[in-house]
């Protein structure tokens, strides 16, 4: 049996940590299932490396991990503007307006993924999207 121990980042450790240090803390709390602590420690990745894709990319996991899911949509939209041909950002894009009962404009980022050879299941969400409105 694991036990876990909440995790305690206080802002001063944040701030201490350079960039590499509060990606991979990020990594970690998010993966340890701390999603809301990783949203803290990685705001200072993307603050100080706002085009940084990937993490803006964990950023958005954790977000959405965190059912944060406005902010969630606003660093996944980041995310397809620093990589526009990604697939899976185009996923997770749709994905967390899906979760917002967007499924209309979460259907058009399923698409372009489709489109991008990303998988079946992006498909399948559109052609439910498509049936209901039919």
């Amino acid at each position: 049996m694991t036990i876990r121990f909440t995790p305690s980042i206080s802002d001063a450790m944040i701030e201490s940590m350079d960039v590499f240090d509060a990606f991979r803390t990020g990594e970690e709390l998010l993966a340890d299932r701390f999603p809301r602590d990783a949203v803290r420690v990685l705001r200072k990745v993307v603050d100080a490396e706002p085009g940084n894709a990937a993490g803006w990319e964990l950023l958005g996991r954790a977000h959405f991990a965190a059912a944060q899911l406005s902010p969630a949509e606003d660093a996944f939209r980041r995310l397809v503007e620093i990589e526009p041909t990604s697939a899976w950002a185009q996923t997770a894009l749709g994905l967390s307006l899906d979760r917002q009962s967007r499924h209309r404009e979460g259907a058009v980022h399923h698409r372009l993924a489709a489109a991008m050879g990303a998988s079946p299941h992006d498909a399948t969400r559109v052609e439910l999207v498509d049936r209901q409105a039919g």
